[in-house]
């Protein structure tokens, strides 16, 4: 496997949207690009642009079988966490 400066840039948006939106799903508040002290919701939008920003990438640089099990699996898991975390919450959110 070659070094693809691509690559890079599609992990930085996969890695950097998963705090954004686990904060986000989790009903917390958490620091983003549009403020110190964003919400919930502008954290799990954020998240969520970031994940769609990589995936677009992947299609775009490298749609190969490989790669397309890698977006289906990491979107089935982002779908199971987002869905699932309200199972999770407990009094203090």
């Amino acid at each position: 496997m070659e070094f693809s400066v691509w690559h890079v840039v599609i992990g930085f948006f996969f890695s950097n949207g998963m705090p954004h939106f686990i904060a986000g799903a989790a009903g917390k508040r958490f620091r983003s690009p549009l403020g110190a002290n964003s919400t919930a919701r502008v954290n799990l939008v954020w998240g969520l642009i970031n994940f769609a920003l990589g995936t677009a990438l992947v299609l775009w640089q490298s749609p190969t079988p490989d790669w397309q099990s890698f977006l289906l699996a990491y979107w089935l898991v982002v779908a199971m966490f987002g869905f699932g975390m309200s199972h999770f919450k407990g009094d203090d959110f």
